[in-house]
């Protein structure tokens, strides 16, 4: 037979299980078309590019994507390519309007950390602070949603 302080320890843990699984809805919102669950935590919207959107960061955000992201999202966002073609969960078309309004922060930090469903790598470790955030910079540019600054 269970003691008194047993089962309280029980029903605080099932109730702590219970509020991080009711948590992860709450705070769950479509971030990318095709892949039906948020990628970036909330916290996430909060992160600010430290990067202007010049004519010299865009075109190294170009040169990064193209290097470590066109094989699967295509040099122009649209996730058309062959390698896009087989895999199973598809790359997000960075052209869509369902995607447009995600922040330089949610797009930031799925470079940084991937999507690990997908397939898609993280670049934590592969790209320094200021090329994920290049990189950040021309996905926004690719989307059309800021102008770009000489």
């Amino acid at each position: 037979m269970m003691r008194k302080t047993q089962l309280s320890i029980l029903g605080i843990t099932t109730g702590m299980i219970i509020l991080m699984w009711a948590d992860s809805f709450v705070s769950t919102t479509f971030a990318h078309e095709g892949h039906k669950h948020r990628h970036a935590p909330a916290s996430a919207k909060k992160l600010k590019n430290p990067l202007t959107a010049t004519d010299e960061n865009i075109a190294s955000g170009r040169t990064l994507f193209n290097r470590n992201c066109a094989s699967c999202h295509g040099e122009d966002g649209k996730a058309k390519t062959d390698i896009a073609k087989g895999i199973k969960v598809k790359p997000t078309d960075l052209i869509d309007k369902a995607i447009h309004g995600i922040t330089h922060g949610e797009v930031y930090w799925v470079i940084e950390n991937g999507i690990k469903k997908s397939g898609m790598p993280a670049f934590k470790t592969k790209a320094t602070d200021n090329e994920r955030w290049q990189m950040t910079l021309y996905v926004k540019h690719l989307m059309g949603e800021h102008p770009r600054e000489n």
